[in-house]
C-alpha cells in the first residue's frame, strides 16, 4: 500500500471520495469553524495536489461520465455546483428551491446519477425530490422538479440516488430507509411510480448492479434486491461498525466499502447467480475511513482528518 498527500484535511461525509475515469481525484474539505475554508480537494494521481473552489457545507460528491467527457458534481445546502474535470469551471449551478419556512431542517442536496440515453444528472433532494438538468454538451438546463407521490408530514431527505439500465428507472433511497422508483421521462418530470419499505435504517449508498440493485445501510449491512420486484435476495454483513463508502464496478459485479471498523472489503457479485463472495479484505489505516473508489487495479481509500490518501493494490 502507498499513500498520497492531498492538499487539506478529509472530513466526516459519507462517500467522500470521487474519482474520474481519467484518474482525477475529489473529495471534500467542510470547515466548521471558518465556512469559506470549505473546498474541494483534488489530486491528478502521480502529480501534485491541489485546492479546488471553496464550497457551503458539502453533502455529496461524484465524478458522472458524460460524452463529452467527466463532470464533477458537488451537492451541498447551497444548491448543486456542476465542474469540469479538474474543477477549474464551473459548467452549471442548481440553486435550493426549497421555500418551506422550516428552519429546523436543513435544506440541502445530496447524491446524483445519469440516465445515459437521455443525458439527464439527477440529483436528490432534502424535501424527497428530484432535481433534473439536461446535460447535452455543450449546454446545461434545468428540467421540471420531480415531486414525490406520497409526502410524509415530516420529509426523511434522499440519500443518495442511481440508473437501473435493467428497468429504466431511477431509484432514491431516503434517510428513513424507503426506496422510491422513478420513471424516467424525456419530457419530464419524473414519476415516482412505486415505494418500497424500509428494510434497513440510514442508507449510506444505492446502486445498480446490472438486474439487481444494491443497498448499504449505515449499521452496517449490504443488501442486494431484484431490480424489478424489489425482493430481497441477499443480506451482507459487511462491517463491524457503520458503513461510511461504498464504490460499485457495474461492468466487473465488483463492490467496495469501508467503514468506521478502519476496513476495507472488496466483494464480487456473481452476475447470474447473485452470489457474492469476499476477494479482498484489510485494515487500511487506524482512523475512521470516509471515502472508497475504484481505479484500475487499486482502490483509494480516504480518512477523517488526514491528508492521506491510501492507495492499495489487489
Amino acid at each position: 500500500m502507498t499513500t498520497l498527500t492531498l492538499s487539506g484535511t478529509v472530513s466526516l461525509l459519507h462517500n467522500n471520495l470521487a474519482c474520474s475515469t481519467s484518474g482525477w481525484v475529489a473529495t471534500i474539505h467542510n470547515s466548521v469553524n471558518d465556512p469559506g475554508g470549505s473546498r474541494i480537494l483534488l489530486n491528478k494521481l502521480g502529480a501534485p495536489s491541489k485546492d479546488g473552489p471553496e464550497v457551503i457545507q458539502a453533502m455529496s460528491i461524484r465524478y458522472i461520465d458524460l460524452p463529452s467527457g467527466p463532470v464533477l458534481v458537488v451537492s451541498s445546502t447551497n444548491g448543486t455546483q456542476i465542474y469540469n474535470e479538474d474543477a477549474t469551471a464551473l459548467l452549471f449551478f442548481v440553486p435550493i428551491n426549497d421555500l418551506a419556512a422550516d428552519t429546523d431542517k436543513l435544506k440541502h442536496h445530496q447524491g446524483t446519477c445519469l440516465v445515459p440515453h437521455l443525458q439527464h444528472i439527477v440529483v436528490g433532494t432534502s424535501k424527497d425530490s428530484l432535481m433534473l438538468v439536461q446535460a447535452t454538451a455543450p449546454d446545461f438546463m434545468a428540467l421540471p422538479e420531480c415531486l414525490p407521490s406520497q409526502t410524509e408530514l415530516e420529509c426523511s431527505g434522499v440519500a443518495d440516488v442511481c440508473f437501473c439500465a435493467s428497468t429504466n428507472q431511477v431509484v432514491s433511497a431516503h434517510s428513513n430507509g424507503e426506496l422510491r422508483v422513478w420513471t424516467v421521462s424525456e419530457l419530464a418530470p419524473y414519476e415516482n411510480a412505486h415505494v418500497v419499505p424500509a428494510v434497513g435504517q440510514a442508507p449510506v449508498r444505492v446502486a445498480a448492479l446490472g438486474a439487481r440493485l444494491l443497498v448499504a445501510y449505515g449499521p452496517g449491512t449490504i443488501c442486494l434486491f431484484d431490480a424489478a420486484s424489489y425482493e430481497l435476495q441477499v443480506e451482507i454483513s459487511a462491517h463491524a461498525r457503520w458503513v461510511t463508502a461504498v464504490d460499485i464496478r457495474e461492468d466487473l459485479g465488483f463492490v467496495a466499502s469501508v467503514g468506521e471498523d478502519t476496513a476495507l472489503n472488496v466483494w464480487t457479485v456473481d452476475a447470474g447467480t447473485g452470489q457474492v463472495a469476499l476477494q479482498h479484505t484489510s485494515v487500511v489505516t487506524d482512523k475512521l475511513l470516509t471515502g472508497v473508489a475504484m481505479f484500475g487495479s487499486e482502490v483509494l481509500v480516504s480518512s477523517y482528518d488526514s491528508c492521506d490518501l491510501c492507495r492499495v493494490g489487489l
